[in-house]
């Protein structure tokens, strides 16, 4: 089971808290496939980067189980949203809301803020299309749960249709680092969560940064709006709140909700002012200032946060040009480092065999090693391999310790083998219906016409019970298998192209033997009757004497004899076929009798022209052609569940001989029913 931790703010530090990018998730899922377990604990942060995530997430082919361990605010909730299940851990909180952008000074043109406005409105209306869809609630409903910043425990949260489940036991996980006091409503617990935080840095310092990133944005656009959903008003209100606090010993130094909300009328100017001193023009200064050496947004901030003037900012960047990004703890998304490991090294090999070399994720840390350097780094070898002899050994201790290569190894070449097979178009699958085994048991096979047919219901009501035709058809699945060996040179010289030619040759080899096995099986099978499956007695074997070559003639008889079939219970099937199966020796006539062609007289109309589809088998000999039907079709075939492609799998370790693997293949088929066909022995 694959597994990432998403904890810290969404896109972004502001107070050297844990972070995660998007960027980052998509490195992660390019190398992963299956199930995706994702632990979510993050106070929100940039609404674009939380799209991003969202996007790439829903865009993952397996299923992705999502776990919100303490909280999933603001961007995190949507985030969030992306799960085909979304668990809600003991004291888990979500909480939904508009997302919102800070300002400098409150600078700006009417132009700028309608802007600003309509951008935002964008997102918001992006956010609430997708709350809406996983709640099954409207557009306009969600916009309200928005706008109220609506906070929901973990039941809250599965009845709003926002969470599957809610667990009831185990140990809380403690809210994500966050400053939770930028939220209109956050509740108590969440802004008491916030203390560490703020004590890092003052909360001055954070409107600062918050601010300062929404400027670099205008500077440069590399980066998006951040997403604290309070107005400048609000924050500078909670400045006041913190240093009334000191003072008043009535509250001990607890905030209510009501308290971190927007500030009242009469006081906005005032607190404005407030804000637009913390946020001077040596803030602006110092981001331009690093934008021109090229330093980007990070250290800009940090110096902001330390309270840094131009001037001082200047004199510690003097001769400074490296190019620092990401200040703070890097996200914790995390696997196992051994996992991450083997998908990395899984990856790389399959990407070489297919000759790519710009690969992304755990694949591009190995894509320059050779298959004896993997081998030496999964058994944490560090000595010299100069000569035949001293990679032999590395790649004989890799195959033979309790190291993962061997199934590293063997799992590239497994996907390498399935991309090979699956390339393969046999034809037996056009006139095949897909049945898979749950076991090797023999599996019963219900036909056409086994259901009971519906009877009309009398005045009194009653309703007549039907019973189920007796079917004792089956298809039965074995298993299949032959020794493979990669040899010691192949791998010691990194030699893919062989190897790759090995899977391509077994690949193509597997897809044949299923078509001669099925052929084999299909055109010979006796029903349950004990009668061939085309037989006189079944009404779909046209007679020695009227055998004949494909004419128009000839198919109209299969079509009608097909078509008169009845089911078990005695009722007219009218089964129409739609394909025409015939061996090498009839292709031709085949494809002219189908071909679509403007007649010049009405008799020379052929009214079969575009209603069969020719199917080719070499399998099928001699001059006998084939009407079936896929609809109702006379055979299914199928794998054992699980194992839908054949396997390759380490017999032995590495020797003298190389590597022996098997290749081993579950396949099993049967005949169903003989009504969806018609058979005529040609001429």
């Amino acid at each position: 089971m694959n597994e990432l931790r998403l904890y810290g703010t969404v896109g972004s530090s502001f107070w050297d808290e844990e972070y995660f990018t998007a960027r980052q998730v998509r490195e992660q899922l390019d190398g992963m496939s299956g199930p995706l377990t994702l632990r979510l604990n993050s106070g929100g942060g940039i609404a674009t980067e939380g799209q991003a995530i969202y996007s790439a997430l829903r865009a993952y082919e397996g299923e992705v189980h999502i776990i919100v361990e303490g909280i999933a605010a603001s961007a995190a909730s949507l985030i969030a949203m992306a799960g085909d299940t979304i668990t809600m851990t003991l004291g888990a909180i979500m909480m939904i809301h508009d997302p919102a952008s800070w300002g400098v000074d409150g600078r700006g043109t009417e132009e700028d803020h309608l802007q600003a406005a309509k951008g935002l409105g964008v997102i918001a209306s992006a956010y609430a299309g997708i709350y809406a869809k996983h709640a099954g609630i409207s557009v306009d409903e969600a916009r309200a749960i928005m706008k109220a910043e609506t906070y929901f425990d973990g039941p809250a949260a599965v009845e709003a249709g926002f969470a599957t489940s809610a667990e009831g036991k185990g140990v809380a996980s403690a809210p994500a680092a966050f400053d939770y006091r930028i939220y209109g409503h956050a509740p108590t617990q969440l802004l008491a969560a916030a203390s560490a935080i703020q004590r890092q840095r003052p909360f001055s310092a954070v409107l600062a940064m918050m601010a300062g990133a929404a400027i670099s944005t205008a500077i440069t656009g590399d980066h998006t709006m951040a997403n604290p959903p309070v107005s400048a008003e609000t924050t500078a209100e909670n400045d006041n709140q913190d240093d009334r606090k000191e003072d008043d010993t009535s509250t001990n130094g607890e905030t209510t909700a009501s308290e971190s909300g927007p500030a009242g009328e009469g006081q906005g100017e005032d607190d404005a002012g407030d804000a637009e001193a913390t946020l001077g023009a040596d803030a602006v200064a110092i981001l331009h200032l690093c934008e021109r050496k090229g330093l980007g947004v990070g250290p800009a901030l940090e110096m902001i946060g330390r309270g840094l003037t131009c001037a001082q900012a200047a004199a510690e960047l003097q001769g400074t040009q490296m190019t620092i990004t990401n200040r703070g703890p890097r996200a914790r998304i995390q696997r196992d480092e051994r996992d991450t490991s083997r998908v990395g090294m899984t990856g790389a090999i399959q990407a070489q065999l297919q000759g790519k070399r710009d690969v992304t994720g755990p694949a591009s840390a190995y894509m320059g090693m050779s298959i004896v350097e993997m081998a030496a780094a999964s058994i944490g070898h560090r000595g010299p391999m100069r000569n035949w002899g001293e990679k032999e050994q590395v790649m004989m201790q890799a195959m033979h310790t309790t190291s993962d290569f061997p199934a590293i190894f063997e799992n590239a070449l497994n996907k390498q083998l399935l991309e090979k097979y699956q390339l393969a178009a046999p034809t037996y699958r056009q006139i095949s219906r897909k049945r898979n085994f749950r076991d090797f048991r023999p599996m019963p096979l219900v036909r056409t016409g086994d259901f009971p047919t519906l009877q009309p219901i009398k005045e009194s009501g009653e309703i007549k019970w039907g019973t189920f035709g007796e079917s004792r058809e089956q298809a039965l699945i074995s298993s299949y298998g032959v020794g493979v060996t990669i040899s010691r040179q192949m791998m010691i010289n990194d030699d893919l192209g062989a190897i790759d030619e090995v899977l391509s040759n077994y690949g193509m080899t597997v897809a044949l033997f299923e078509e001669s096995t099925f052929y084999a099986f299909a055109l010979a099978a006796v029903m349950a009757d004990g009668n061939a499956i085309f037989h006189a007695t079944h009404g779909n074997l046209a007679s020695g004497g009227s055998a004949s070559a494909i004419n128009t003639d000839a198919v109209a008889k299969g079509r009608a004899a097909m078509r008169k079939q009845k089911s078990i219970d005695g009722n007219t099937l009218n089964i129409v076929p739609n394909i025409l199966l015939v061996g090498p020796d009839k292709e031709t006539e085949a494809e002219m009798f189908v071909a679509t062609i403007t007649p010049t007289a009405t008799a020379n109309v052929n009214p079969f022209s575009g209603k069969l589809t020719p199917v080719v088998a070499a399998e099928i000999a001699g001059n006998a052609w084939f009407l079936l039907s896929s609809a109702n079709p006379c055979w299914i075939h199928g794998y054992l569940e699980g194992a839908e492609a054949p396997r390759l799998r380490t017999e032995e370790p590495f020797g003298r001989q190389g590597l022996s693997m098997t290749l081993e293949h579950d396949f099993g088929m049967g005949a169903a029913d003989y009504r969806g066909g018609y058979k005529n022995n040609g001429a």
